[in-house]
């Protein structure tokens, strides 16, 4: 149950150790400084929504076959008690028995088809969950080399601005120090002669 005051990051440290807590906390910081309803935390969020998904399946499908694994002991009772009465039955039970046995036999081969089937759609979402997660983790590497040379490239256009700031400044400096000399020159020469 989430409260009203739950954030999203709440609900990504949800069922973790403090200590597990505290380590997602610092490495959440890393990825963005910003809202915690930003891309990086809601991609956490989603990533891990589809683990925890993908996480119950074998769980689900450990269920099933404790469900078939009860079906099967109950038909295995029905038989035995139909077996201790085996002397009492009919020819017509006996056949009848025969039927019960071989639609459980199909049952059992449908939902072991059934079981085999989950597992490989579950094999293959979690291939695709895989192959998305490497495909995200290269998209973030790109986007941060395209960020480092960036900054890079910004950096050598500031140090060439104050570059051309400096030659201009020095420019200036000597204009004005040859008009000081050349108003000098023209004072001396006025007041020679």
């Amino acid at each position: 149950m989430t409260y009203m005051d739950d954030t999203s990051f709440d609900l990504l440290c949800k069922g973790l150790s403090p200590n597990e807590a505290k380590l997602f906390r610092k490495m959440m910081k890393e990825w963005c400084a910003g809202d915690e309803d930003s891309f990086p935390v809601q991609l956490a969020l989603l990533t891990k929504a589809q683990w925890l998904a993908a996480g119950r399946l074998p769980q689900l499908i450990t269920e099933s076959g404790s469900v078939i694994e009860q079906q099967m002991e109950s038909c295995r009772l029905k038989v035995a008690c139909i077996v201790g009465n085996l002397s009492d039955v009919s020819r017509e039970n006996t056949i009848e028995l025969k039927k019960i046995i071989k639609a459980h036999a199909e049952k059992v081969n449908e939902s072991g088809v059934l079981v085999r089937n989950q597992l490989w759609q579950t094999e293959a979402t979690a291939k695709e969950i895989a192959a998305q997660l490497v495909e995200g983790c290269a998209h973030w590497k790109a986007a941060q080399n395209d960020f480092i040379n960036e900054r890079k490239t910004l950096e050598q256009e500031r140090k060439d601005l104050a570059k051309r700031a400096q030659i201009r400044d020095a420019i200036y400096w000597g204009f004005i120090v040859f008009g000081l000399l050349a108003f000098g020159g023209l004072l001396e020469y006025w007041w020679t002669r």
